[in-house]
């Protein structure tokens, strides 16, 4: 009976852990790759020295943040407007909540709720006197009937504005929601589509994207990289959707380094850069002969040779060449043949 009584009070301690072990890994944050891109394409649109990106807030005096990126004025004065993204980051207010949803992600019932409840919030731990300055924005891929559904019984009414957004009020607060998917393709907004879903289904297909966006986009490889391989100090975060998010900004920009012209993918290397990636036969191809040989060391020339004239060299003159250059002669005039070539024999002394 003892024995019983001690494995069931094993058993129901077990459980406990167990279930305390869930709740523990069920209370462990997820971040979306996505959500630091978003914040890295904010900051290099909003014009500089006017506003504060902040892409975490605590709500609370206990941790609780939201998934959401606050805007906030940190100077006085009308600010310049922005060049890009002014769906997103145009007409802010002192205060503007971005609430965002990724390519993988959907606007739901309660993304409308939460919303309001944010901006409440925010009003209590920010001290702010004047709901007025505060405004939301909404960025995800599609408006949700469901999402919609859920503002209208909230009392909000969405207009459209324009392609991809629509304006509204959510109880104080004025909103605007941009749809990712139809405003990328306007001019001055192409840079939305690296957080559409078709960043993720088809990165090859990023619209070209102008001098300036190029810049951008430039920065937020740099994020992407900072994503896998944190700098030192910073911590390495969980986050959903990562190796999505590497993936699809390389095969983006093997995509736009494609669609460069020649002059504009060479701009900034030395010419020895460049020929580092050919074979000295592929650096002298189209060249006239006296052309082919200006600037090149001796071995260099006599690797640019075609394999006939190899071949008439004598071995008392390749014995003088490098031991790599001659590897290499060996090597080539042994594929030329279909066999391997056959080593010299050492000179053996007089015989005694």
């Amino acid at each position: 009976m003892v024995a019983l009584l001690l494995m069931a009070k094993g058993n129901r301690t077990a459980a406990t852990r167990k279930v305390r072990s869930s709740q523990r890994q069920r209370r462990v944050r997820v971040y979306t790759a996505w959500h630091p891109v978003l914040v890295a394409l904010l900051e290099h649109v909003l014009p500089e020295g006017w506003y504060q990106c902040i892409s975490e807030f605590q709500l609370a005096r206990e941790p609780l943040r939201v998934d959401i990126v606050i805007l906030r004025r940190s100077r006085r004065g009308a600010p310049p407007r922005p060049r890009l993204l002014t769906s997103v980051v145009g007409e802010l207010a002192e205060h503007t909540l971005v609430h965002f949803k990724g390519p993988t992600d959907e606007l739901e019932r309660d993304d409308a709720r939460m919303l309001l409840a944010y901006a409440l919030q925010y009003l209590v731990v920010a001290e702010i006197e004047a709901p007025a300055a505060v405004a939301l924005r909404v960025l995800a891929p599609r408006l949700t009937p469901r999402f919609t559904e859920a503002l209208r019984s909230l009392g909000c009414t969405l207009t459209p504005t324009g392609p991809g957004t629509h304006e509204g009020r959510l109880g104080v607060f004025p909103l605007r929601v941009v749809e990712t998917v139809p405003a990328n393709a306007r001019e001055d907004e192409h840079l939305l589509y690296t957080v559409t879903p078709g960043m993720v289904a088809d990165p090859g297909g990023i619209p070209a994207l102008s001098p300036a966006e190029i810049a951008v986009f430039w920065a937020l490889l740099e994020h992407v990289e900072q994503v896998r391989h944190p700098l030192p100090g910073q911590r390495k975060r969980h986050m959903k959707d990562e190796k999505r998010v590497v993936e699809s900004f390389e095969q983006a920009l093997a995509r736009l380094v494609a669609r460069l012209p020649p002059e504009q993918r060479l701009a900034g290397l030395a010419p020895e850069q460049v020929l580092q990636a050919y074979a000295p036969e592929q650096r002298l191809a189209g060249l006239a002969p006296e052309q082919r040989l200006a600037g090149l060391t001796e071995a260099q020339a006599v690797l640019a040779l075609p394999d006939a004239m190899l071949r008439a060299l004598s071995e008392e003159y390749l014995a003088t060449l490098p031991r790599q250059t001659q590897a290499a002669i060996q090597k080539r005039l042994g594929a030329a043949s279909g066999r391997q070539p056959a080593r010299r024999r050492k000179a053996r002394g007089p015989s005694k």
